[in-house]
């Protein structure tokens, strides 16, 4: 008898944990696509931006192609009895194509699976081409994550992560591996590939590998501080806080190559958020140049 209660504790107990755990697929999912060929080519650093209204699912999917970001729009429906989400045919750029702006496009389905716990939500699937495209087209395998961070990022009050927040004015004794990334930084030739007017003064930043996970590592520099030491990139984030430098004319960022991974030169996708506003660029550096970005305070 006593076997018994327990039994039906625990079965009770795991119902209300079960009840607990989010069975929709509304948010912001963040991951990477594999593309399903032997040869090597650039995955897809992706974002799907899910509402769900019943059975009934609309959204957007972003995702890097090249050094391009591309959305696209999307529809489908979820059902929660198996937690499979089948997505409609939509265009995406076929795989092959030299760049955005020079590119075809197929089309692709989706079917994926909600794999949710208490500690975190996995959708997991593949788009797959149509049957104009079924043979050409290989199949693209995704596993994206739902990210409780997007929102709460543009939250004015949040309080900011001490571990992550870069404190500029202090200065701390740098180990001599710092130092001669330092010294290596200043051998290197900065390259401008973008200048934004950003209402700051806090910035938060993301920093992912862009494309097949090579071992890329790679130091951040904002202003000639070293705000990041040797860390290597993969598609999870890397999350710094900035503040900029309102006696300067223009805040200075760049990416330095510590070094060139498996296939050079060293990619990154950064996201950079002004408040609610998102940016987002294409950082590219190898041992003779330094991937840069200017930041001007917006005025008034």
């Amino acid at each position: 008898m006593l076997k018994l209660k327990k039994l039906t504790a625990t079965l009770i107990g795991c119902l209300i944990l079960h009840s607990g755990i989010s069975q929709n697929v509304n948010g912001h999912w963040y991951g990477v696509g594999m593309l399903q060929t032997s040869l090597t080519y650039q995955n897809y650093l992706s974002e799907m931006v899910l509402q769900q209204k019943g059975k009934t699912v609309a959204g957007t999917l972003h995702y890097y192609f090249r050094d391009s970001l591309v959305k696209v729009k999307l529809s489908g429906v979820f059902d929660e009895g198996s937690r499979r989400l089948r997505i409609k045919p939509f265009p995406v750029i076929y795989y092959q194509s030299p760049s955005v702006e020079n590119s075809i496009d197929c089309f692709v389905s989706g079917d994926f699976t909600l794999v949710a716990s208490k500690t975190e939500s996995v959708l997991a699937g593949t788009l797959s081409g149509d049957a104009d495209h079924r043979y050409t087209v290989p199949s693209i395998n995704f596993r994206l994550k739902r990210s409780n961070d997007t929102l709460d990022w543009v939250k004015v009050d949040e309080p900011e992560p001490k571990q992550d927040t870069v404190a500029l004015a202090v200065a701390t004794p740098p180990a001599r591996q710092e130092v001669q990334t330092m010294e290596e930084f200043g051998k290197r030739t900065k390259v401008f590939t973008k200048e934004l007017e950003l209402t700051g003064p806090t910035l938060r930043l993301e920093l992912y590998d862009n494309g097949q996970i090579d071992y890329d590592s790679v130091s951040l520099i904002f202003n000639d501080k070293l705000i990041l030491p040797k860390t290597k990139l993969d598609h999870r984030a890397i999350r710094l806080t900035v503040q900029l430098d309102e006696s300067l004319e223009f805040n200075e960022l760049s990416m330095f190559a510590e070094n060139l991974g498996m296939i050079p030169p060293n990619t990154a996708a950064l996201i950079i958020y002004d408040g609610k506003t998102r940016y987002e660029t294409f950082l590219s550096s190898d041992f003779s140049k330094n991937a840069s970005i200017r930041i001007r305070r917006k005025k008034g």
